[in-house]
């Protein structure tokens, strides 16, 4: 079992990243971005830093930042929103 919880704290750490670097590049501030998601600024804040982000906040914060879940989540390594073809 600490296998796995390395390696999702790992992964908790690399989307907590992403998101901090899109938000930079994005100019989204933490304030804004919570805001959007209706979450605390603080609570961003520790998934930023690694905390875990739950699965119901991901598509609101990809959203927001103009990104997929799979980016976030380093499933890929593209950036670009996922287009959704009618």
């Amino acid at each position: 079992m600490p296998n796995v919880f390395r390696r999702d704290r790992a992964q908790a750490i690399t989307t907590g990243g992403r998101v901090v670097a899109l938000m930079r590049e994005r100019g989204v501030s933490a304030a804004s971005l919570a805001d959007s998601v209706r979450i605390q600024r603080s609570t961003l804040e520790n998934y930023c830093a690694g905390r875990r982000i739950p699965s119901d906040l991901l598509a609101g914060i990809a959203h927001k930042l103009e990104t997929s879940v799979a980016y976030l989540l380093a499933i890929s390594d593209d950036p670009a929103p996922v287009s959704v073809v009618p």
